[in-house]
């Protein structure tokens, strides 16, 4: 079901009557409906919330002289709004250069007279769905205002946001660089929300996730009539328009797509697949966790839009760069998550957790404190997290990483503490005396036999 309200700018009574009574034919659109027959009362009309304005080239004034671009003035004055409509043109044979020119100027699409109602439906259909992508990507972009921000005192991230600070007020390309999981994704949405683009959509577009084959339709989008039964879409640059399209994993863009990048970074234009020429009002913003300079120098990728990307870069540090942070970071979690997994009972970290935090590498960055604290949050039995609650992968390393006696002394059980150490102990005097069981028991106090026994009882084998 697509839902809209939907303004039909046309001088023609009758076509006004004929859209609307096609529209309430169709059981999955459910829109309200509002005509405009003149210019001048359309203008006025323009930015008051309409989803979709449907609208003429040729317009006459509210004196009844026509002007033959009544449209694109009409058009002009509803894409100036914060908010601005989808417009879809209507155009007669001898006016389809003009109808191209809105196309450019960021209409939805546009249809030829005489009216093929049916085509008309489908495209109104495509045009709110286009609005309600945007709608939902503007949505997306206040929650994530409200809810994500950019945590960290240590000197390496105030540098960090000095950089998001400065080129947030410019309208630059940005490259963002560092290992997965460091946040590349969220200085991005830092940047497009203090830009003065903020009232635009976010478009994040996960290059390495889109097969090659589809990459180029799903990035300009298709244009009218390519082939039977494919129908014309916008793609990823479009949807972003007026906005930032934020291009992850930008080294996974396949070296026959990159020029078309490069054009539409240079001469803010797009050519769809098997389309028209567009122009685009993006901003782009790339990330990459590859060496972006080796890649070059491989010929993985091409030397011209590297430096066009890298021109204004920032470079984020993974988490082990920055300890001093873990704390900030793992309450911060801790206060996301225990609200959305209905746990508010959960108060914080035991002093060990916070020394594993610590103390672990942490290889996945971020991404990697985020999980393991919502998994903790999830497991933990009472109202403090201790180490028994975080995943059994990082108390495995934690074990590994600990010496003996910490070892030892990590254990609850008493027995199982001198299990641990017995098997230690006995083992170590055997490789001290080079397996000489004789020696070895001699300097044990106890003889060959029961050596033996606990050998066996406690699977000890040589070395090889």
């Amino acid at each position: 079901m697509v839902r809209g309200r939907i303004l039909i700018v046309e001088d023609d009574v009758d076509v006004c009557r004929y859209i609307k009574m096609h529209l309430m034919m169709e059981e999955d659109v459910e829109a309200e409906v509002e005509f405009a027959h003149d210019r001048d009362t359309a203008l006025q009309m323009a930015d008051k919330g309409f989803d979709l304005i449907i609208s003429d080239l040729w317009l006459p004034d509210r004196s009844g002289v026509v002007d033959k671009e009544g449209g694109l003035r009409v058009m002009e004055r509803a894409l100036e709004s914060d908010d601005p409509p989808e417009v879809i043109v209507i155009t007669g044979h001898s006016s389809t250069k003009t109808a191209l020119e809105a196309t450019r100027m960021g209409a939805f699409d546009y249809i030829v007279k005489p009216i093929d109602y049916s085509n008309l439906v489908s495209l109104i259909k495509r045009a709110l769905e286009s609005r309600e992508r945007r709608r939902r990507a503007r949505e997306e972009a206040v929650e994530t205002e409200e809810e994500y921000e950019i945590i960290g005192s240590s000197p390496k991230m105030i540098e960090v946001m000095k950089e998001i600070g400065r080129l947030a007020r410019s309208d630059v390309t940005v490259l963002i660089q560092g290992e997965s999981g460091t946040g590349k994704e969220l200085v991005a949405r830092m940047i497009h929300r203090y830009s003065p683009r903020r009232r635009g959509p976010f478009v994040p577009v996960n290059v390495s996730a889109i097969p090659s084959e589809l990459m180029e339709a799903e990035l300009f989008g298709i244009g009218r009539r390519v082939a039977t039964g494919v129908e014309a879409r916008p793609g990823f640059f479009m949807q972003a328009q007026g906005g930032t399209l934020f291009l992850d994993e930008i080294g996974e863009l396949g070296l026959d797509l990159q020029p078309k990048l490069l054009r539409a970074i240079d001469f803010k234009e797009i050519q769809r697949v098997g389309g028209e020429t567009v122009k685009v009002d993006v901003r782009i913003i790339a990330a990459t966790n590859k060496n972006l300079k080796e890649a070059v120098e491989r010929g993985e990728f091409r030397s011209d839009l590297y430096y066009r990307l890298s021109g204004a870069a920032i470079t984020l540090p993974p988490l082990r760069e920055r300890r001093e942070d873990i704390p900030l970071l793992a309450e911060h979690f801790l206060k996301k998550y225990r609200r959305r997994l209905g746990r508010e009972e959960v108060e914080g970290f035991s002093e060990e957790v916070m020394g594993i935090f610590m103390r672990h590498s942490w290889p996945g960055n971020v991404r990697e404190l985020e999980n393991a604290v919502k998994y903790a949050i999830s497991t933990c039995r009472g109202t403090i997290i201790t180490p028994d609650d975080l995943p059994a992968e990082l108390r495995e390393i934690e074990r590994r990483s600990l010496s003996p006696l910490e070892e030892l002394l990590s254990i609850d059980s008493l027995k199982e503490a001198q299990e641990r150490f017995e098997r230690l102990f006995i083992l170590r005097k055997l490789r001290e005396n080079n397996w000489n069981i004789s020696l070895t028991a001699k300097k044990l106090g106890i003889t060959r036999q029961q050596l033996h026994k606990k050998i066996k009882k406690l699977k000890l084998r040589k070395e090889v």
